[in-house]
């Protein structure tokens, strides 16, 4: 079963804010993002959070290097793989208490609405990735003058 996570804001909006964002939505359309089930040791934590321009998926992946975190996007379908290697020796360890999760994670998102997916960026800083997903201009509902031409 899948998780909706509609991008919108949280607080209480006034009247003339209900109307732009109103107008903003039917100028960009709306996104809408669904978390994927997938079977993995780990799902790291995400956030989406929309910008004017763009829709940006954030995921906390601590102590994961960069180079074992692939993201890869697949009709409209956002997926990331990767790997958390455990920091303790290999061999025979006694723990006395082992609360963290080491091993192999997936994610995975559908999107749909009025977003560019060709143009999907990853960026990894301090252990925080960050996927961004410009939005295209929506055309529907536009209005646009046609010349009339003699003849």
């Amino acid at each position: 079963m899948s998780r909706k996570i509609m991008v919108s804001r949280m607080r209480q909006k006034t009247s003339g804010e209900a109307r732009e964002e109103d107008t903003a939505a039917r100028r960009t359309g709306h996104v809408l993002l669904l978390d994927l089930p997938v079977e993995s040791a780990c799902q790291p934590p995400s956030d989406v959070v929309e910008v004017d321009d763009a829709v940006r998926v954030v995921l906390e992946l601590p102590g994961v290097p960069a180079a074992s975190v692939q993201v890869r996007v697949q009709g409209n379908r956002i997926e990331v793989t990767g790997e958390k290697p455990p920091d303790f020796p290999a061999g025979e360890t006694s723990f006395l208490c082992l609360e963290r999760i080491f091993g192999k994670f997936q994610r995975a998102f559908e999107v749909r609405g009025s977003v560019n997916l060709g143009e999907v960026s990853a960026r990894m800083t301090n252990g925080v990735l960050v996927i961004t997903i410009p939005k295209v201009e929506e055309r529907r509902g536009r209005e646009r003058r046609i010349p009339v031409t003699i003849g």
